[in-house]
């Protein structure tokens, strides 16, 4: 069990880092970048094969390998032709089944029988394409869903099965220990590590990704459930929505019981964790950090500035449907009928839902704000922060978003949805963290009144926006210093490599 030549930690990760910008992929970074004397390799989970058009960060000298792993890589051999191929099929349904009834213990199971060979020449073809699979699809559809779309069941199947028949026949590279930073795709194919390597698992959550998918899923028009045709009341969700929230829990429970040791951002995060099948009492807080000395120096400008013109609101982040940007320009309509020249710039990257990002253009347009709203793209934040008057969050679902750090640490107050631990950040967790006052307003979800009217009144009582931002800025400088949150993560993974180097010594004794 010699670890010579491998990296210390291999990351696998989700629609993120390196081919995304966002909260997510920055912690990442920055976490790689002030780790130097550990070495990274990175395995990234991507829809499929071109789906990101390339790296938007450059490697770090200490990131020693970075691989994709594809969920929709559907090319077919030749030919199947392998023997007991019903039977290799069977196993497969049956360990997903198993799971998503919560038996663990059939994950263990399935991956040793892919290594040892019993299910190690299972492919695409066996899943998708021979009359024995062809067989199990039927007879499981009679059995869990014979009064729906036998059409909708075929596709659900493909797009369910495969993605996690790919991810659990992947190899990744040994390394000294796995970290995740979801608990979908990537928390799998950890937990599969864990299993072939007996090596150390870490799971970190952010948002938490169950909660985050069943928010899609329930928005989603591609979920679909034909009916006869009448009308219909029903008090739960519809089956194929109920399917793939089922599919994410299972996920969620695997990952939750391999985990050597969980962490998360914050105490709700923590409650959500259990909640999904975590034990608590494994689950420890290490919180978000950003630099204070950079975004100290856009602080520095922020006090230096003049009044701006225009009262100007900012939004920092993806302009996708998690974060609402709508919601942003209806509250805008709203301000700029007290507020004429109200200026609302909403600054980051408009390609991950370029519809989205359209239906937002054409929304400014509808509403006669083309004078009030920008959507500018990406910037350096460094510089745009001082510029503002407001930072504005409307996003449906959130973490600890960096974006309220690092304008928190500029000296900026915040109006943010209640979601994740916003209020946590702008009004403090503890007797001792809530000294430091209120750091801005905290609003409904998809609330555009509610948001104008928080907007309006920092406009009417700029003394009021001051203090607001001023509190905030103690609080971050106070409670999120990135420094300890690197020191932490440090003593995290230097803690578990010992506990490995350790049995591996042991082992090699033997």
């Amino acid at each position: 069990m010699s670890r010579k030549h491998e990296p210390d930690v291999c990351l696998l990760l989700e629609g993120t880092y390196p081919f995304v910008k966002g909260g997510v992929s920055s912690w990442v970074h920055q976490l790689i970048l002030k780790l130097p004397h550990l070495t990274f390799t990175i395995i990234h989970i991507s829809p499929k094969k071109g789906y990101y058009d390339g790296l938007v960060y450059e490697m770090p000298e200490n990131v020693v390998g970075l691989d994709e792993i594809y969920l929709h890589d559907y090319t077919m051999p030749e030919d199947g032709g392998q023997e007991e191929v019903r039977e290799k099929v069977e196993r497969f349904r049956a360990m997903v089944g198993d799971m998503r009834e919560g038996k663990i213990e059939a994950f263990t199971g399935f991956i040793e029988s892919l290594d040892s060979g019993e299910a190690g020449q299972m492919n695409s073809f066996d899943l998708l394409q021979t009359k024995e699979s062809w067989d199990v699809l039927i007879e499981t559809y009679r059995k869990e869903a014979v009064e729906e779309s036998f059409l909708n069941f075929f596709w659900t199947w493909r797009y369910s099965y495969m993605p996690l028949f790919n991810v659990l026949a992947a190899k990744a590279p040994k390394a000294g220990v796995y970290h995740t930073i979801s608990t979908g795709y990537a928390g799998l194919l950890a937990a599969a590590c864990k299993v072939r390597y007996g090596r150390r698992m870490l799971l970190t959550e952010h948002g938490i990704y169950t909660k985050e998918r069943r928010i899609e899923i329930n928005r989603a028009d591609w979920i679909e459930d034909w009916e006869s045709g009448e009308v219909m009341a029903e008090r739960r969700a519809p089956y194929f929505k109920r399917f793939w929230v089922r599919q994410f829990q299972m996920m969620a429970r695997v990952n939750y019981s391999f985990a050597d040791e969980i962490f998360t951002l914050y105490e709700g995060n923590k409650e959500m964790q259990a909640k999904d099948g975590a034990d608590p009492n494994r689950v420890q807080i290490v919180p978000n950090g950003i630099d204070l000395t950079r975004f100290g120096e856009s602080g520095d400008a922020y006090d230096a500035r003049p009044e701006n013109d225009r009262y100007t609101v900012g939004f920092v982040g993806r302009v996708c449907p998690i974060k609402d940007v709508k919601t942003l320009i209806y509250a805008a309509r709203l301000v700029a009928e007290e507020v004429p020249n109200v200026l609302f710039r909403v600054i980051g990257p408009m390609d991950e839902d370029p519809e989205y990002a359209d239906d937002c253009q054409k929304l400014i347009q509808l509403l006669d704000l083309e004078d009030n709203v920008f959507l500018e793209g990406p910037a350096n934040v460094l510089e745009e922060y001082p510029k503002l008057d407001v930072l504005l969050l409307t996003s449906i679902s959130e973490a600890q978003p960096l974006v309220v750090l690092e304008g928190g640490a500029v000296g900026l107050p915040c109006v943010a949805t209640d979601v994740g631990s916003c209020s946590e950040l702008l009004f403090g967790r503890t007797a001792e963290d809530q000294q430091y006052g209120p750091g801005g307003i905290i609003t409904p979800i998809a609330t555009p009144g509610e948001t104008a009217e928080a907007l309006l009144t920092l406009h009417r009582e700029p003394e009021t926006r001051k203090a607001y931002g001023m509190n905030l800025r103690a609080r971050v400088t106070a409670l999120y210093d990135q420094r300890d949150m690197i020191a932490a993560y440090r003593d995290i993974y230097e803690r578990n490599l010992e506990r490995f180097l350790a049995l591996a010594t042991v082992e090699d004794d033997d």
